[in-house]
This record gives C-alpha cells, sequence and structure tokens, in this order.
C-alpha cells in the first residue's frame, strides 16, 4: 500500500528542496483542525448528502487532511524552469469553491460554457504567480465521479482534462505543479502561437526532470507533449 497523499507531497517538497537548480520560494502544509474533515468516511458522506455526488473509491486513496498543500518553485539558472500548485482540502473544493462569476470573462456569453463553470469547484490554483488558471472538479449529481476541468482566464480557455481527480494528484507530484502541466491532458495542439511558450516551457520540464527526479517515470508525459508539437 503506498504511503499517504500528504506524506507524498511532503516528499515532492522536499525534493524540489534538495536540488540544485531550483528554489523553494513557499512551501505550506496547513493542517486541519477540525475533527470531522479528518475522516474521510464523514468527508464522503457529506459530500454525497449535499451535492449528490458519489466519488469513485480511488478517490479515497488520494484524501488528504489538510486545508492546503502548496508549494511555489523556480530555476535559479538555465532553462528558465516555473511551478507552483495550492491543493485545496477536497470538502472545501467540492462545497465552498465556487468560481466567481465575475470571473467567467467572454466566456460567460456562451451558454454551454456557462453552465459547466457553474457546475466548477476549486482544487488547484497558482495564486503566487497570478497565472488567473485553474483547476477544478465539476459537479454532476448523481455521477460516480467528479470531471477535472482547466480554466485558463487569461486565454479564455476551458478544457476537460484526459484525467480523473486520483490521476490529476498523481500526475502533480510527477510534474511538481510545473506551469501549464494541465495542457498535456487537454485536446490542443502546441504548434498554435499561444501555446508557443507553453510547449517550450515543457520540453524543458520534460528534458531535465528525468534526471533531476530519477524515482519518477516521464515517458507517459513526453509521449504526450511529442502527440501536442
Amino acid at each position: 500500500m503506498q504511503d499517504d497523499y500528504l506524506a507524498r507531497c511532503g516528499r515532492a517538497i522536499d525534493e524540489l528542496k534538495s536540488s540544485g537548480l531550483l528554489h523553494v520560494e513557499k512551501a505550506e502544509v496547513r493542517p486541519t483542525t477540525v475533527d470531522v474533515l479528518k475522516d474521510p468516511d464523514w468527508v464522503f458522506g457529506d459530500i454525497a448528502e449535499r451535492t449528490g455526488l458519489t466519488l469513485a473509491a480511488g478517490v479515497r486513496e488520494y484524501f488528504f487532511a489538510a486545508d492546503r498543500v502548496q508549494v511555489f518553485w523556480y530555476s535559479t539558472s538555465e532553462p528558465d524552469l516555473r511551478g507552483e500548485f495550492c491543493l485545496n482540502h477536497l470538502h472545501w473544493a467540492l462545497l465552498r469553491g465556487e468560481v466567481p462569476q465575475n470571473a467567467f470573462g467572454a466566456i460567460g456569453r456562451d451558454p454551454a460554457k456557462m453552465k459547466v463553470l457553474g457546475q466548477l469547484r476549486f482544487l488547484d490554483q497558482e495564486p503566487m504567480a497570478g497565472t488567473a488558471r485553474l483547476t477544478a472538479l465539476r459537479i454532476t449529481p448523481g455521477g460516480d465521479d467528479a470531471q477535472v476541468w482547466l480554466y485558463d482566464m487569461n486565454h479564455e480557455r476551458l478544457e476537460l482534462l484526459d484525467l480523473d481527480y486520483a490521476g490529476y494528484l498523481e500526475n502533480l507530484l510527477i510534474t511538481k505543479g510545473a506551469y501549464r502541466w494541465q495542457y498535456l491532458f487537454a485536446d490542443v495542439d502546441f504548434k498554435e502561437p499561444e501555446f508557443h511558450d507553453t510547449a517550450r516551457h515543457l520540453s524543458d520540464v520534460l528534458r531535465v526532470f528525468p534526471e533531476m527526479f530519477p524515482s519518477y517515470d516521464y515517458a507517459p508525459l513526453q509521449e504526450r507533449l511529442q502527440e501536442r508539437l
């Protein structure tokens, strides 16, 4: 059985700190002080009762009893690598993490996308750099899992990711939150001009990280990168 996800986050942060190329500007694991939020049975039951969403069994392996897990890092020399993540407790995300309507922008004029945005709940965001990107779970009552969506406000992109909740959290540890890694799981073409910086950054990340963090398997991400270049 693999270790508790929170412990794995701690190790990922330590790996960033021990790297000779990367500087960790901020790292925080804020344990929850509310006893019921430490109990996955209570959390999953309350989510089901209040949202109608029954979470898949695999989600339980990634449950963590912290209000927030956050890290922000960047490279100290070439290549220029950057990343961060700021994960919220699952209960907070699904019950209080609505996307503010003032963040809808031009997408808010599209009824279909407006419906999706209204069902999204914050999971992960990038507050230190202010990228205006967030990853969210979509609540669809009666479903057996929550879809994972990327909302990139600056580029007015709303993308369904080829990931479930467990897959998102697993790949977050592998990528260490490298900026724009989520686009590796979106149906996009990196040859489009708006993705040139994304392609460059992720190419550098997936060239350097396998040597820097050899205990992780980067081959699936490298394949996804090549499919989009």
